[in-house]
């Protein structure tokens, strides 16, 4: 069934810089969380605290209802933890993977039984009799996350697994966890700072930013709705500008009117879009007048830079002949593709 969590007013400090302050968090059995934050937001320091590595300043951390400072070897061995690196020993890929299960006690037979399966899941039961030190990147990540599943945890705690792995290789490596775990109702908690790895795996996300939790939900929810700047940033929208609204209900950009409605007029307010909802045309066919700052191209797409007071981001088909530096253009704002947040600014 997996673990159930509970997290109740937990804290952590290193020195005097509390580094982590989560008032209550609760996952379900067999649930997926992804934890998406920065680089310093404390997603790794969580995970120390979930597998029992380090005791929290204040609080509580519970899994099956039993603190986790307080479960012991017994608790401890029910969660598997795969690091960011991969830390793996100078011996064979098997003897790795086997290493967790000999500690538990389990006959030699069924190591090698449960170490084959588990290397199977991930695609590189060929490589059993390599040697650790002779791994790709990719290789090595998919070991380490063997060596996790191989005790058939109830838990499962990922930090940042496909980290330093190519696009591609990222791809497939997600490929092939989204399988390893789709029969296993282990519960997991997966930390990333990039948002199309943490929204493809999870149940449910929680935005870390600076040791709190700035929104829990799920993925369609937060990204269709953030909280607030930090969050639409994280969520990886392209544009995320401070903007106000006029007591006739216009959102203003830079003080003019971009054609967006407001919900709540005269108050300040945070604009979040994609690059694919900037739509540029000639002058004088849409709300906003900007010059061209730069046209680069990218995936599939031109990236267009336009300052308009504030600077827009817009993603243009290769299809379409970009605008050149320097030219005058209008920008329109497609309003099923932008959202306007009532919270923190986006300074």
């Amino acid at each position: 069934m997996g673990a159930v969590l509970r997290l109740v007013d937990l804290r952590h400090r290193r020195g005097t810089r509390e580094v982590l302050g989560i008032e209550r968090l609760e996952v379900a059995a067999g649930e997926r969380l992804a934890v998406l934050g920065p680089n310093g937001a404390g997603k790794t320091t969580l995970l120390r605290l979930l597998a029992g590595l380090e005791t929290p300043s204040a609080g509580t951390v519970e899994i099956d209802s039993t603190p986790v400072t307080e479960g012991g070897y017994e608790l401890r061995r029910r969660i598997g933890y795969a690091t960011q690196r991969a830390g793996l020993l100078s011996t064979s890929v098997q003897r790795n993977v086997e290493l967790p299960l000999r500690w538990r006690g389990i006959e030699r037979g069924e190591r090698r039984r449960m170490v084959l399966a588990a290397l199977e899941r991930l695609g590189v039961a060929h490589l059993a009799e390599r040697r650790a030190a002779a791994l790709s990147g990719g290789e090595a990540q998919r070991v380490n996350l063997a060596r996790a599943l191989a005790i058939e945890p109830d838990l499962l705690l990922l930090d940042e697994p496909a980290a330093g792995l190519d696009p591609e290789a990222r791809r497939r490596f997600l490929d092939d966890l989204d399988v390893a775990l789709a029969d296993r109702s282990v519960t997991v908690v997966h930390v990333s700072h990039r948002a199309d790895e943490a929204l493809r795996v999870a149940d449910r996300v929680a935005i870390l930013s600076d040791g709190v939790v700035r929104q829990l939900g799920t993925p369609p929810s937060v990204v269709r709705r953030p909280a607030d700047a930090t969050v639409a940033k994280l969520v990886g929208y392209d544009n995320v500008i401070p903007v106000e609204s006029d007591q006739a209900g216009q959102v203003l950009i830079a003080g003019v009117r971009c054609g967006l409605p407001a919900h709540h007029p005269s108050r300040p307010a945070t604009l979040a879009t994609s690059g694919t909802a900037i739509r540029v045309a000639a002058p004088g066919r849409g709300p906003l007048e900007a010059r061209v700052e730069r046209v680069s191209p990218g995936p599939g797409r031109w990236e267009v830079v336009l300052a308009a007071g504030e600077t827009l981001r817009a993603h243009l088909p290769f299809d379409v002949v970009p605008p050149q530096a320097g030219e005058l253009v209008s920008v329109t704002i497609d309003a099923a593709h932008a959202t306007v947040i009532y919270g923190p600014s986006a300074r």
